[in-house]
């Protein structure tokens, strides 16, 4: 049994990684600072400490032996905000990292994205360039590189989701994803609000599946590794739409909107490495 860390454990992402964990029979702290979070996600039997990382302390991480860094500031946050984005996502991964050392943690995987690509041509691997062409997308991959660095005093792993969705996920158009977002859409109005041409590929990912592979890079002890933590069934988001169109119960329209700056067009991503060297599986979205 491990001491178990989650940060943004009340979010979408981090909650159901706590639930696992404790199912396991881990001690899991959670620590949010509700940003995005919502109490009734954080599983019963986690303690809970209200707070940001920025405001992390040695006494809050005494005995942690897994971090598991899911806190982030939210991808079309950093439209609004770039500077608070990357103190939390770079200068905050930065300082969680410095503490899990002078305190003693011996695991650290961190939660990144497929974001640091940007728009690449032909399939991402892990070894594909680093291109960001957002500001999230940017402030992700400094905290990756601050991860990289500590591969020597901790046991770190770097997994980039894509697309994550799932039970709890946000549906708010600023901090949610897709599939939510239009799932709410649907429910609330009957209109779609769709950015660009829909033409975009995406590679949808269940949060169960991710959450087993953040298990796998407990477990199986890989350090200094990096994973393209997805699916591979590419779904455009028009095709997303109307299969959700499709299943409604009432009349939905589409409202076209100019496309998100840093919108990125193409998600064709390789899993292999993640699916070999840590043994999960991937089901993605199928229409």
């Amino acid at each position: 049994m491990m001491r178990c860390l989650v940060t943004g454990g009340a979010g979408f992402i981090g909650s159901h990684i706590a639930a696992r964990l404790l199912k396991s029979g881990h001690e899991v702290l959670v620590i949010d600072d509700l940003s995005a979070g919502k109490t009734k996600n954080i599983p019963e039997g986690a303690e809970f400490i209200n707070s940001s990382i920025l405001h992390i302390t040695p006494t809050d991480l005494e005995g942690v032996d897994a971090v598991f860094h899911n806190a982030a500031s939210k991808k079309n946050i950093c439209l609004i905000d770039p500077e608070y984005d990357m103190t939390v996502n770079g200068i905050g991964t930065l300082a969680l990292l410095k503490l899990s050392v002078k305190v003693g943690v011996k695991h650290f995987i961190h939660a990144s994205t497929g974001s640091v690509y940007g728009e690449v041509k032909g399939t991402i691997t892990e070894n594909s360039p680093y291109n960001p062409v957002s500001y999230y997308g940017v402030s992700k991959l400094a905290g990756e590189r601050y991860v990289s660095l500590f591969h020597d005093k901790m046991k770190t792993v770097i997994l980039r989701y894509f697309h994550v969705y799932g039970p709890r996920q946000e549906d708010d158009p600023n901090l949610g994803g897709v599939v939510a977002v239009f799932k709410k859409q649907i429910k609330d109005g009957g209109i779609i609000t769709l950015h660009g041409d829909g033409s975009q590929k995406r590679v949808f990912t269940r949060v169960e599946d991710v959450v087993e592979a953040n298990l796998a890079a407990l477990h199986l002890h890989p350090s200094g590794k990096v994973y393209n933590c997805c699916s591979n069934y590419q779904v455009s988001v028009m095709a997303l739409a109307g299969a959700l169109i499709r299943k409604a119960d009432k009349p939905v329209s589409i409202k076209y909107l100019p496309p998100l700056p840093g919108d990125i067009y193409n998600f064709d991503v390789d899993n292999s490495k993640i699916l070999q060297e840590l043994g999960v599986s991937f089901s993605g979205y199928k229409l």
